[in-house]
This record gives C-alpha cells, sequence and structure tokens, in this order.
C-alpha cells in the first residue's frame, strides 16, 4: 500500500491505474479522485519478496463451559519472512469478531502479541515493525468470544 500526502495537488483524474514495480507490472489499482481523505490511498498488489503464512492454532482454540455460559478461544499465528535484500517497513494487520449483542462479549486474550494499534470498534489489529533481509517473525492473535448457553452463534 502507498500513502500519498498532499495529492490533490496533482490534479488526478478518477480510474484504474497500472502498478509496476522495479520496472516490471505487477496490477492495477484504482484512483479516486473525489476521496475527502487527507492521504490517497493505493494498492500496489503483491510483494512476492515478502511470505506472510497464517494458521489456526489448535492448541489454543477450544471450547468450554461455564454455568450458563460459554467461552470460546480463538488462537492464529501469523508467520511474516522478509526475503528481500533490504531492510523493509512492514504493517500487518489482521481482524477479530466484533458483537453488536450486550449479552456476546469479544476480548483480545493476554496471550496475543501486543499490537501497535487496536481498532476495538472495528475489531481491527495493526503491528508495525521494521524487518531486516532474511527476518522472521511471529505474532499471535487470539480472542474470547463468551456467550449464553444455547445460543447459536456462526464463529
Amino acid at each position: 500500500m502507498a500513502e500519498i500526502a498532499g495529492w490533490e495537488k496533482l490534479n488526478l483524474l478518477s480510474g484504474n491505474a497500472n502498478v509496476t514495480y522495479d520496472g516490471t507490472y505487477v496490477g492495477e489499482t484504482y484512483i479516486d479522485a473525489a476521496s475527502t481523505h487527507q492521504n490517497l490511498t493505493l494498492t500496489l498488489g503483491t510483494d512476492k519478496r515478502v511470505a506472510v503464512k497464517r494458521e489456526k492454532m489448535k492448541e489454543y482454540s477450544s471450547a468450554s463451559f461455564f454455568g450458563n455460559e460459554v467461552k470460546q478461544e480463538f488462537a492464529y499465528l501469523m508467520t511474516v519472512r522478509n526475503n528481500r535484500n533490504e531492510a523493509a517497513r512492514m504493517v500487518l494487520k489482521d481482524q477479530y469478531p466484533v458483537s453488536t449483542l450486550k449479552e456476546v462479549t469479544v476480548e483480545l486474550s493476554k496471550d496475543t502479541t501486543p499490537p501497535t494499534i487496536n481498532k476495538t470498534e472495528m475489531g481491527v489489529v495493526t503491528w508495525e515493525y521494521d524487518m531486516q533481509p532474511d527476518e522472521t517473525k511471529t505474532f499471535k492473535l487470539v480472542y474470547v468470544v463468551k456467550y449464553p448457553k444455547g445460543k447459536i452463534l456462526n464463529l
């Protein structure tokens, strides 16, 4: 992703734009010249030199019953590897459910890798970090959903 400050001075037109990286075509993005955001955000496509893997951790994921309450824990492990030959600034985002029902609660577990930003109203966690060439980092997202026994949720 790229964010462009002062983009309104460029007299851009709305529409599709081709994206090239290091002289190679990597895809298309859309320029929204009618945007009211301070920065223009463009998707630049996938960098094949950065590998990301997300997998469910079975030893953490479980359901338990306490009285009239069901507690389900979900855990995911994200592994990021910088296969580039230069350092890179990474922004990793993941999401967790947000409840609109007062009898259903969702909370991040203390086992979650501390995020740089946690937007609880949207259920989005963000980790921002610098990675050296050939470096690998892992991140855990663990959340707990509590709800009344007998209630059926699609989790």
